[in-house]
């Protein structure tokens, strides 16, 4: 049998011996391999952790880890409790329960609260610390006497008692010392289950990173256990309408079971938990998984009767698509492999195991689909049926437009290229961690109640420390905190500020006796206000402030719950006007877990670039080293450009803001775009006789229903992830499956237009 140009030599010597005496050997061997990878795939778990959504950047990891090292977790969680009557003897009583509660729950270290707070006041030897709540909670005047301690503590107040005195805010710190549950699920738990005890007493609210962190974890398994049989179950139905034959459903779903065992199953055994962006591995490779095997199920259904004996056959259907196949998969696994240049930890796992599993797949399909194949009969000329007749004036009327009409069909296809253009300039780079879920959360509706109620739910963190290296205990020192601290707070999105010169400023009201409100004057009062904030045994503010050689100060400024696009500029603005403020003595640095994320969506859209020019690239030299053509290198590439033009300006019409789950789109997509021109191309040069339009008349009928067919289990795989817990696992989803289809209208309209002006000699008809 004759090798098509480009086929790898062998193919043929190998497939009839895979077909002949190795059928029963390879299916063994491929069953017990298949098990082994199944067995770790199945015990993948979903990670308790977001570190893994965190760019690696090196400075922005080291500053970090330098402001955990001097000041400890900032992943504090923080307990809203909303009470009529808060300020009351029965307020107060609950709200003191729940903090004592809290505080003998596993894995917390302190709870600070209204009814465990104290204050610094004015006594006979100077500043004393006094409890904010006085005890008993239902002696005279009580409510009086903290209604004073507040209005004279507005900083404090801020962190304690909402505005309407009706919402407290119990902030929980947690023991983050080896060994103890790194998850925090037990602890997360306890809470919501006292949440529940609770609930017929007062409103309580729960948020915080840590609650983030296992949440998320929860929504990762339950999308694990819905999507991947939900994925199942739609592809398999897809396929049976398609085929119409028990081995048209069987077949393909075998191979996605080999390719979604063995890529998951090698994850697991990398070490590997799933994260919201991982999570969408299993899923995508079910989807990726059809293309090949149903390019070769199609292909051996329409061998016409008298081409040989069954096995002759089957081969002669995989070596004719086995080059084409091979190079389709090239182009989605560099598309993938592009990914592998962010440097956010999870979206270069989901690109090089997305990129192995497409590489799984295609092995699968060349070899496990022809021995399937040939357990089967030879199939008989095809029945009609509605779906099929439909199918078939579908494509003859992308026929009759493409060749009759090129030049229409190509001004429409730069219309709508135009118009995404538009639509991408009006997308928005933001990533907001809080709507990234669905509104009917708890952690949605719960930061968003604590954030209208209380002093803000996120906070960028400044580490400010002088350039000589001596210690802060200065009055300038103090000044220079309080000044920076008066020029941040001046923008709509801070709710409050926080440093040491808060806590010095109290107590040195409180010693002098109310006398002096301001900072003090002079470096030995400075240094007595230190010594009594050490000694304070109690509350240990100092540690959350300052380091322990008091080199290192802590400034934090409370944000409402805004996404990135508000906060990465914020942020810069705080930093030029904080180096502005504290001039060249002292050093500013931001750091916290909130400003790494601020600081990777800022970055998104370089690396955005960077991963689609690599994607593009390499594409694009795939198509080249196939077809050696650099006109039908140019023709491929404009049918995979308008889809993801037309999805740009989708997104940026309709709001969808660019995240780290919608930035993958056009690396995922860009590769699988591009699987169906490769198909047609390849099928259309073999159809090519000197006449274009007979060439695509005969290549749409021929490939049509295959490109289709791949096209629609594309886009209904890939929408089986709207049903997921994320909302930019969502938008990836629903946007990719959208592109899939306007990907197949341009293969099916736009190729075949630009291969027919492109054959015409000067002078020919316009379309």
């Amino acid at each position: 049998m004759r090798s098509d140009p480009g086929e790898p030599p062998g193919i043929g010597t190998f497939l009839n011996g895979l077909l002949g005496k190795g059928r029963y050997p390879y299916l063994g061997l491929l069953l017990l391999v298949t098990a082994g990878f199944s067995f770790f795939a199945l015990r993948v778990e979903g990670g308790a952790e977001t570190g893994s959504m965190v760019s690696r950047d090196e400075a922005q990891s080291r500053n970090y880890s330098a402001f955990r090292d001097a000041f400890g977790s900032d992943e504090e969680m923080l307990l809203s409790v909303t009470h009529p009557r808060l300020l009351d003897p029965e307020g107060l009583r609950l709200l003191d329960g729940v903090t004592g509660e809290i505080g003998r729950i596993g894995g917390v270290r302190r709870v600070y609260s209204l009814t465990n707070a104290r204050q610094a006041v004015s006594g006979p030897g100077g500043a004393e610390s006094e409890p904010f709540v006085p005890r008993p909670l239902d002696a005279p005047g009580v409510r009086r006497r903290i209604l004073s301690a507040l209005d004279e503590n507005p900083k404090l107040s801020s962190l304690l008692v909402s505005r309407d005195r009706r919402t407290a805010g119990v902030t929980i710190e947690l023991d983050d010392r080896p060994g103890i549950d790194a998850s925090r699920g037990g602890t997360i738990d306890a809470l919501r289950g006292l949440m529940a005890r609770r609930a017929g007493e007062a409103e309580l609210h729960l948020s915080g990173i840590a609650v983030q962190t296992h949440d998320v974890a929860e929504f990762i398994r339950r999308d694990k256990t819905i999507l991947v049989p939900l994925s199942m179950l739609v592809l398999a139905a897809l396929l049976a309408i398609t085929f119409r034959r028990l081995s048209g459903v069987l077949i393909p779903m075998a191979v996605k079971v080999v390719s979604v065992a063995w890529t998951m199953g090698a994850y697991a055994l990398a070490g590997f938990r799933l994260n919201p962006i991982t999570a969408l591995l299993p899923p995508m490779i079910i989807v990726l998984s059809i293309s090949t095997s149903v390019h070769l199920y199609d292909g051996w259904l329409r061998i016409p009767e008298g081409s040989g004996d069954r096995v002759s056959r089957i081969i002669q259907e995989t070596r004719r698509l086995f080059v084409p196949s091979l190079f389709t998969a090239l182009a989605t696994a560099f598309g993938l492999l592009s990914l592998a240049a962010s440097d956010i930890p999870a979206v270069r796992q989901f690109g090089v195991f997305g990129a192995l599993g497409v590489f799984v797949s295609f092995a699968a399909s060349v070899t496990l689909v022809p021995v399937a194949l040939t357990f089967f009969p030879p199939p008989g000329p095809e029945k009609d049926s509605a779906v099929l007749g439909a199918l078939h004036r579908c494509l003859s009327v992308a026929v009759r437009f493409s060749t009759e009409r090129p030049r229409t069909v190509l001004a429409v296809a730069l219309v709508l290229s135009l118009a995404g253009l538009a639509g991408i300039a009006r997308i928005r780079n933001n990533t907001d961690l809080v709507r990234f879920l669905k509104p009917d959360a708890p952690l949605y509706t719960d930061t968003l109640y604590i954030d209208r109620n209380l002093a803000g739910v996120y906070a960028l963190e400044f580490m400010v420390s002088r350039k000589d290296g001596r210690p802060l205990t200065a009055p300038e020192d103090m000044r220079a905190l309080a000044a920076f601290q008066n020029a941040a707070s001046g923008e709509g999105a801070v709710a409050e500020s926080y440093s040491v010169a808060d806590v010095v400023r109290m107590i040195h009201k409180a010693e002098t006796g109310g006398k002096d409100s301001g900072l003090p004057g002079n470096e030995d009062d400075l240094l007595y206000v230190f010594d009594l904030l050490k000694a304070d045994h109690e509350q240990p503010f100092l540690g959350k402030l300052m380091n322990r050689d008091l080199s290192v100060a802590r400034v934090s400024v409370r944000l409402h719950a805004i996404g990135t696009a508000e906060a990465a500029p914020l942020a810069r603005s705080f930093l030029a006007r904080g180096k502005g403020t504290l001039g060249d003595r002292y050093t500013l640095t931001p750091t916290g877990g909130f400003h790494q994320v601020t600081q990777d969506s800022n970055r998104m859209v370089q690396r955005q670039i960077r991963m689609l020019s690599l994607a593009l690239a390499a594409i694009l030299l795939s198509i080249h080293v196939l077809f050696r053509s650099l006109k039908f290198t140019l023709i491929a590439l404009i049918p995979a450009l308008v889809p993801m033009l037309l999805t740009g300006g989708i997104m940026g019409y309709s709001g969808i803001d660019l995240s780290t789950g919608t930035a993958m789109v056009a690396p995922v997509v860009l590769g699988l775009v591009v699987d169906n021109t490769i198909h047609y191309i390849a099928r259309y040069r073999r159809e090519y006789r000197g006449d274009a339009v007979g060439a695509v008349a005969r290549t749409t009928a021929g490939a049509g229903r295959a490109l289709v067919a791949s096209s629609l289990i594309l886009a209904f795989g890939f929408g089986v992830g709207a049903f997921g817990s994320f909302k930019p696992t969502m938008y990836f989803s629903l946007l990719a499956g959208g592109t899939m289809m306007a990907a197949v209208a341009c293969v099916l309209l736009v190729l075949p237009a630009f291969l027919v002006i492109s054959n015409r000699p000067e002078g020919g008809a316009a379309g």
